[in-house]
């Protein structure tokens, strides 16, 4: 796959962002016109897109509203369940919400892992105190236009695709609503290349039709 995904059951990203504060990434300044402003489609009759994610990007508006063809629906989809073992069984959930600029330059996409997004009072933030087990988040800006066989979001030769964590000051998330299968929030602050080439986001605002899946996992 070519974008980062949470595994069930585990907290690793933790330990890798919460080394953060003690080995920065050293931040360095954006490739010139590395952004190209692209608008949402607004069907017709509407005010506003149907689903979308954007943002203003290093003061470049982005807006991705394209979807593509992802098994089971992983694009829009909250899969939640139990992790069963023999010692006792456990909630978990992966929410993962992917779109694309219609000139197919950039993927915008959030995931997010044990929201508890069913059962939670709205509006809720990340990060925040006291958080759910491994309640942790991203945000990735994907360059389309420089798709490698092998890619790494966190190595020191990715100089194009951008990546960021909803923790300590990092990034800010909030889930605003959500009705009638419809996830609505907003989100903002730094985000940066494993090279550390860094990315301003600012006014970021998504609203995607979620497919809900339970399925539970059985670990021996």
């Amino acid at each position: 796959m070519r974008y980062t995904f949470f595994a069930l059951s585990t907290c690793l990203i933790l330990g890798l962002v919460s080394c953060s504060k003690d080995n920065p990434v050293e931040l360095i300044s954006p490739d010139a016109g590395e952004f190209v402003t692209c608008e949402c489609t607004i069907p017709a009759g509407k005010t506003a897109p149907e689903e979308y994610i954007k943002a203003i990007v290093n003061g470049v508006q982005l807006c991705a509203d394209v979807k593509r063809v992802y098994p089971e629906d992983f694009d829009n989809r909250l899969k939640y369940g139990l992790i069963k073992r023999s010692t006792g069984n456990s909630y978990y959930d992966n929410l993962g919400i992917i779109r694309f600029t219609k000139d197919g330059r950039f993927m915008l996409a959030i995931f997010m892992e044990n929201t508890h997004l069913l059962t939670k009072q709205f509006p809720y933030k990340l990060p925040r105190p006291n958080p759910e087990y491994c309640e942790i988040g991203e945000l990735q800006i994907q360059n389309e236009l420089k798709i490698t066989p092998i890619m790494c979001h966190t190595c020191a030769d990715n100089y194009w695709h951008y990546l960021g964590s909803f923790y300590q000051d990092q990034l800010s998330y909030t889930a605003d609503r959500y009705e009638h299968g419809y996830l609505e929030g907003h989100f903002e602050g730094m985000i940066h290349t494993g090279s550390g080439k860094y990315a301003s986001v600012k006014n970021g605002m998504f609203r995607i039709k979620l497919t809900e899946q339970y399925t539970d996992v059985i670990v021996p």
